[in-house]
C-alpha cells in the first residue's frame, strides 16, 4: 500500500481507488460508505469526498496543462447531456452572441475530446450551467493563434458552435442524420430502407481504409472517390422524397431529409478536409462515464461537488483512454506532487511509463 505522507490518514492508494470508484465506476459516496462498513473498514461519505477533493487538488496542475494540450489540438469532438446541481440557481447571464441577457437554468455535462498531433486523446469534463459549446470557448481561448483552425465534430445544434475562433472548420454527426432515418423507417419502409443502405456505404468505406492502413491524405481520396458520390446521390434522394406530392416535409421523413440537406455541407466534411471524422460517435461513448455517475448518483450537491468530478474523471478517464493504469498514475501523481505542479507537461498520461519500477514503488 502506498502510505504517503506521515500526517496522512488515508493513504494515497486509498484515495485512489476512492476516487476511481465514484469518478469512473459511478459508485455514489454513501455506496462506497455502505461498502466500507460492511468489510469491517468504516469511512463516512464525507469522508471520501474529503479524500476525492485531495487528490483532485493534486492534479489540478494535469488538468490545467491538458486543457493548453486540448486548445492546440487539430480535431475536436464536443457533445453534453443532462445533469443536476441542486445547490445551483437559475442566473441571467449574457447570450453567446453579445446580443442581451437571458435566463440560464439548465445544467449540462459537457464532453470534450482533443486529438493531439502525435495522436493522444484528452478527454476533459465539465458539469455547470452552461453547454457544450461554452466548454469548447474556454477551451479555445488558450489556443495558440499561429496554428492552423481546428476541425469541430459535434452534432448540429447551434450552441455547439464555437465563439472565440471565426475560422474552426465544422463537420457534422452522420450518426445524429441516420438516426433520423432509423426512427422513421417503419413508416416508410422501402424509401428508408434505400437511404440507410446508401448511408451504410460510408462506414463500410471508412473501415476498408482502416484495413487497408491508409493515412489521413489517402483516407481523404479515398473518401472523395467513394463516398461523396454516394452523399451526393444520397441528397438526390432526399430532394426527390420531398417533391413528392404525398411527401409532408413536417413529417419526421421530411425532417430527416431536410436535416440532411440543410446540413450537407458539415456532414461530408469527411469527404473533403484531411482528419475530419465521419461522426462524433467516440464523444457519445465518451459521456457514458457521466452518464453512469448521473444513473447512480443522480445529482451534485454543490458547483465544488461537480468541479472535483470535472478534475477527477477528466485526469481518470484520459489515462485509461490511452491505455495508462489510471490507479498506478493517480497514485505516481500523488507520490510527486511537487514535481507535478512545477513542470505537469512531463507528467501527462503518456509521458510517464506506468511499466517503470521506481515510478510504481510502493515506499
Amino acid at each position: 500500500m502506498l502510505i504517503g505522507d506521515a500526517q496522512q490518514q488515508y493513504g494515497y492508494s486509498a484515495r485512489s481507488v476512492m476516487s476511481i470508484h465514484k469518478h469512473f465506476s459511478g459508485i455514489p459516496y454513501y455506496h462506497q460508505a455502505t461498502l466500507n462498513e460492511l468489510f469491517g473498514c468504516p469511512v463516512t461519505a464525507s469522508t471520501i469526498f474529503d479524500q476525492c477533493e485531495y487528490v483532485a487538488n493534486e492534479i489540478l496542475p494535469i488538468f490545467y496543462e491538458m486543457k493548453r494540450k486540448a486548445a492546440n489540438a487539430n480535431l475536436i469532438y464536443i457533445d453534453d447531456t443532462n445533469n443536476r446541481i441542486l445547490d445551483q440557481k437559475p442566473e441571467q447571464r449574457p447570450k453567446r452572441n453579445g446580443k442581451g441577457t437571458q435566463l440560464r437554468s439548465g445544467i449540462y455535462t459537457s464532453g470534450l475530446i482533443a486529438v493531439t498531433q502525435t495522436g493522444e486523446k484528452l478527454y476533459l469534463y465539465n458539469t455547470n450551467l452552461g453547454h457544450a459549446g461554452e466548454h469548447l470557448d474556454d477551451i479555445l481561448r488558450l489556443r495558440e493563434t499561429a496554428l492552423p483552425p481546428p476541425i469541430i465534430m459535434s452534432d448540429a445544434l447551434s450552441r455547439n458552435l464555437p465563439t472565440v475562433v471565426d475560422n474552426a472548420i465544422i463537420a457534422l454527426c452522420n450518426a445524429h442524420a441516420r438516426r433520423q432515418f432509423v426512427d422513421v423507417e417503419v413508416h416508410h419502409p422501402h424509401k428508408v430502407g434505400l437511404i440507410l443502405d446508401l448511408y451504410g456505404q460510408i462506414w463500410r468505406h471508412d473501415h476498408e481504409c482502416e484495413d487497408l492502413g491508409l493515412d489521413e491524405g489517402q483516407r481523404l481520396a479515398y473518401h472523395k472517390e467513394h463516398s461523396l458520390p454516394v452523399l451526393e446521390k444520397l441528397g438526390a434522394e432526399c430532394t426527390s422524397t420531398l417533391a413528392l406530392p404525398e411527401c409532408e416535409e413536417h413529417s419526421g421523413f421530411g425532417k430527416a431529409c431536410k436535416y440532411f440537406l440543410k446540413h450537407a455541407e458539415g456532414l461530408t466534411q469527411f469527404c473533403k478536409v484531411s482528419g475530419a471524422p465521419i461522426d462524433n460517435n467516440l464523444m457519445e461513448e465518451g459521456l457514458k462515464t457521466a452518464i453512469r455517475s448521473r444513473k447512480t448518483s443522480h445529482f451534485y450537491k454543490t458547483q465544488t461537488g461537480a468541479d472535483v468530478a470535472n478534475v477527477l474523471t477528466s485526469v481518470i478517464v484520459t489515462a485509461y483512454r490511452n491505455d495508462i493504469n489510471p490507479y498506478h498514475y493517480l497514485n505516481c501523481l500523488q507520490r510527486n506532487a511537487r514535481s507535478v505542479k512545477a513542470d505537469p507537461a512531463s507528467w501527462l498520461p503518456w509521458s510517464v511509463s506506468m511499466h517503470s519500477p521506481e515510478l510504481l514503488d510502493s515506499s
